[in-house]
């Protein structure tokens, strides 16, 4: 459920949130912000990554999630904006490995940025990127890293 904080946190940026934005949130805010995916016969893996602004890490603030949001609102909106032919906000990072860059346009789609091709992809949902991701990777399980700071206190 999306809280004041959430919404605080946008204002304070000087972004009101879209309907878009607060109805994505209501549905997936609090979900853990890294996933740990196992596998077999493999010496390192990475984490998948769910982090919509603000995030935190273990319960503590990611103190380059302001930089983020900052780029995220300035010149790669108006290159997501473009794409999109829409209004769009930034919600946060998803993905495994080399997790996207993620804005939601007022009519709800999803479009991600990766830092390794040009092409902006979209998404009609959130299930949809997120199976784009893991079809990049073959695990045997998958489990939410639980944030440390809240165990045991909800």
């Amino acid at each position: 459920m999306i809280g004041s904080r959430q919404e605080q946190y946008y204002a304070d940026h000087g972004v009101p949130m879209m309907k878009a934005t607060r109805r994505f949130y209501c549905k997936y805010f609090g979900l853990c912000c890294e996933w740990y995916l196992a596998q077999k016969k493999l010496e390192w893996a990475a984490d998948f990554e769910f982090a919509l602004f603000p995030y935190l890490v273990n319960g503590i603030k990611n103190h380059l999630e302001e930089a983020c949001f900052r780029d995220m609102s300035g010149c790669e909106l108006a290159e997501i904006e473009q794409a999109a032919g829409h209004k769009c906000q930034p919600i946060g990072h998803i993905g495994y490995y080399y997790p996207a860059e993620v804005w939601i346009s007022e009519y709800g789609k999803l479009y991600a940025k990766y830092e390794y091709q040009d092409q902006i992809e979209c998404f009609s949902d959130v299930f949809a990127l997120i199976e784009r991701e893991l079809r990049q990777c073959s695990f045997d399980s998958a489990a939410m890293k639980t944030v440390e700071a809240l165990d045991g206190k909800l």
